[in-house]
């Protein structure tokens, strides 16, 4: 049997933060319209166009990353549409509820954004934790319950079971590092375009196996507390010029602030 997990609805935030907190991870539907995930599509695509299979932009290729996906990074210098992504209210509510409770956090930040693509014939990647990229500060939070990563994959094509719909493992955010997931412990996020994938940096997950010839392709966004240091310098990956043209609100979540200087983290 095929673990369903919770769907709600962007204004349902008391079930949202409750579902995170108890499951590590919920299904959001109409974070953005069809029309939203079609332009954001048609602006990615000139690049995806020439971008090899097998690629990440940056320059990484292993078997994490798979030889039939492809990633784009620095999305803020190729779509305009960005900008209003980022600044979503429900999800960054969301993270800012999750992220600063208990004051342990004086604000959020963004940590990166990514367009993954998933192509036929691409295998399941390997389980892992996003909030593995700070394992250190995860294993100390963890040990207090705080979370310092909410992580936001958002569907600009369906995902579906033959697809390569992202496997989560419900609850797992709350278990010990050394723990492995059963099959039946698996669910999978099957959600329509324009849904996202709202889940725990703690929740073991991975993409999943795309035996379909219609590609896959996610938004990722991942918000962590401010005083973790991101992982993509936004500055560096995309244009400059770009970064400093967004508003107030989109500048703050990437730490792009007037003066340069931020006195408590």
């Amino acid at each position: 049997m095929t673990i369903k997990l919770a769907s709600f609805q962007p204004d349902q935030q008391q079930e949202i933060r409750a579902a995170i907190e108890a499951d590590g991870a919920c299904i959001v539907e109409n974070v953005l319209s069809t029309d939203q995930c079609d332009q954001l599509i048609a602006d990615f695509m000139p690049h995806l166009e020439a971008l090899p299979w097998g690629i990440d932009e940056l320059g990484y290729q292993n078997d994490f990353y798979g030889s039939q996906t492809k990633r784009l990074h620095g999305l803020f210098s190729k779509s305009k549409r960005m900008e209003q992504v980022l600044t979503h209210p429900e999800i960054t509510a969301i993270a800012r509820d999750l992220l600063q409770a208990n004051k342990k956090a004086r604000d959020i930040r963004l940590s990166n954004t990514e367009l993954m693509v998933l192509s036929q014939h691409q295998s399941v990647q390997e389980f892992h934790t996003d909030g593995g990229s700070w394992y250190r500060a995860q294993e100390m939070e963890k040990k207090l319950g705080e979370e310092i990563l909410v992580s936001a994959n958002i569907a600009l094509t369906e995902f579906t079971a033959t697809n390569g719909a992202t496997r989560v493992v419900p609850g797992s955010h709350l278990w010990p590092a050394d723990r492995q997931p059963t099959e039946s412990e698996i669910g999978y996020a099957v959600m329509p375009k324009g849904a996202a994938l709202l889940y725990s940096g703690n929740v073991i997950h991975s993409g999943g196996a795309n035996t379909d010839a219609m590609m896959r392709i996610g938004l990722y966004l991942g918000y962590i507390v401010s005083w973790l240091r991101p992982i993509e310098n936004q500055m560096v990956t995309n244009e400059p010029v770009d970064i400093l043209s967004l508003g107030d609100s989109a500048r703050q979540l990437l730490d792009v602030v007037e003066g340069g200087f931020t006195v408590i983290a």
